[in-house]
């Protein structure tokens, strides 16, 4: 006589909802974060371009490098930079070239004023920049204004 035969285990069938559960949730997940750096990236292009007519349009930035032809943010200087609305961009002229290292306040949903910083020219020179340069007045004026005669 032969033994008897035990029957074979089937294998337990396992249940995919946990992985199928995990990989939409995975999904989001990753779905969440390219939307927010697409927001990042979309607000980063905005304010830069805010910032460069704010450039362009300071009359020692002009002076000192002429015609801005190409202005790009430098994520490490930036970093560097002392303040936190302090922002550093390379930024090229038919005269010479620098980094400049500005205070960037906003006026409006529109608009950036570069209020102050320093524009460091590749031949070393350094340049003082920014509104609150242009609004403060001078020792000659201070003078003028004490002894009006």
């Amino acid at each position: 006589m032969s033994p008897p035969t035990v029957p074979a285990e089937m294998p337990r069938q396992r249940n995919p909802a946990p992985w199928i559960i995990g990989g939409l949730v995975a999904l989001v997940l990753l779905l969440l974060a390219g939307a927010t750096g697409a927001v990042f990236w979309y607000g980063l292009g905005l304010f830069n371009d805010q910032a460069a007519t704010a450039i362009r349009a300071d009359p020692a930035v002009a002076e000192a490098l002429g015609t801005i032809s190409d202005i790009r943010l430098d994520f490490t200087a930036t970093g560097n930079a002392p303040g936190d609305e302090d922002f550093a961009y390379r930024v090229v002229g038919a005269r010479g070239s620098g980094l400049l290292v500005g205070r960037f306040v906003t006026i409006d949903a529109d608009h950036e004023d570069l209020r102050s910083g320093t524009l460091q020219l590749d031949d070393g020179r350094m340049i003082a920049i920014g509104s609150a340069r242009r609004d403060t007045p001078d020792q000659a004026d201070l003078e003028a204004r004490r002894d009006p005669d």
